[in-house]
């Protein structure tokens, strides 16, 4: 046996995995005491935010028994049953891996439509609901006919065999990455047209810009698809794509509760006369020419 065969990057995915389930539990605990509790708005937005963070709970579960079955050490020094529930619990993982980023963008986009409920804005929010959806559904679908039959995904003894896969998953990860970036968009040009000091509309953009240090961790992810789709080794490569996937999942929950948490500080009388909680504000449209004002929402 080779030397390298007791190399083990486990370690990696379980600190990452316990640090971003701390951060991302502590992040909506505080934005639902303050929708709950201080400002008592408890929205559809939350209850998307709620459903993702069960997912992403049920999903790093799943990669921890995926570290009890090889992950972060190397294929050819598992046993056959190892290699095949690594196998089958990573696949799950995965799969749920479309459900929480589809709820998180979800979370975004009613967030939007609360805060901006103009009936044309709220059109386009729907129709990005609408892709998202589908854009999820064509991914469980993917997953599910990838291999015939399903089991083959996780028994290569299984007779036939399986499609090939880096094709449709790049292709998901690029719509995913382009949907990120136009949902991060979407509320920036009504920001520019509010009537409001330099500062406090620099505060706003600049919040409801977060998102894109997501599209960055989600363009990373991307490039380790290839290796952890198509390497023999994928106990080992998968870790990268793993870590990736994490991080991306929690910088998406942040980003989206960070918005929310404004009533937690106590700013001086000061930077309150200038700065607004854009989870307590709405958008309206005053005229036909689409002028917009603020309001409480």
């Amino acid at each position: 046996m080779s030397p390298d065969a007791y190399d083990t990057d486990a370690w990696k995915v379980i600190v990452i995995i316990t640090a971003c389930s701390l951060l991302s539990t502590v992040i909506v605990g505080l934005r639902f005491y303050v929708r709950l509790v201080i400002t008592r708005k408890f929205g559809n937005e939350e209850w998307a935010l709620a459903a993702a963070l069960a997912t992403y709970f049920i999903s790093v579960s799943l990669i921890l028994v995926c570290v009890k079955y090889g992950l972060g050490q190397h294929f050819y020094t598992l046993s056959t049953r190892e290699r095949s529930q690594f196998l089958k619990f990573m696949w799950i993982a995965s799969t749920a891996y479309g459900a929480i980023i589809m709820l998180i963008k979800a979370t975004f986009l009613l967030q939007y439509r609360r805060v901006f409920p103009l009936p044309s804005f709220q059109r386009v929010c729907d129709i990005f609901l609408a892709f998202i959806a589908a854009w999820a559904l064509a991914g469980t679908i993917g997953a599910f006919l990838h291999c015939r039959p399903l089991i083959r995904n996780w028994d290569p003894a299984e007779p036939t065999g399986c499609a090939e896969r880096i094709d449709f998953w790049l292709s998901m990860g690029i719509l995913h990455v382009i949907s990120d970036v136009l949902i991060f968009l979407l509320p920036l040009p009504l920001l520019r047209t509010l009537p409001l000091p330099k500062l406090q509309k620099g505060v706003l953009m600049a919040v409801f810009s977060l998102g894109f240090f997501t599209c960055a961790i989600s363009i990373i992810r991307l490039t380790t698809l290839h290796a952890s789709t198509s390497s023999d080794d994928p106990t080992w490569i998968n870790v990268n794509t793993v870590v990736w996937s994490v991080a991306e999942v929690t910088c998406a929950i942040f980003c989206a509760c960070i918005p929310t948490l404004r009533p937690l500080l106590r700013y001086s009388t000061g930077w309150r006369r200038h700065l607004y909680d854009p989870s307590d504000l709405k958008v309206e449209q005053t005229s036909r020419e689409g002028n917009t004002r603020m309001c409480e929402s």
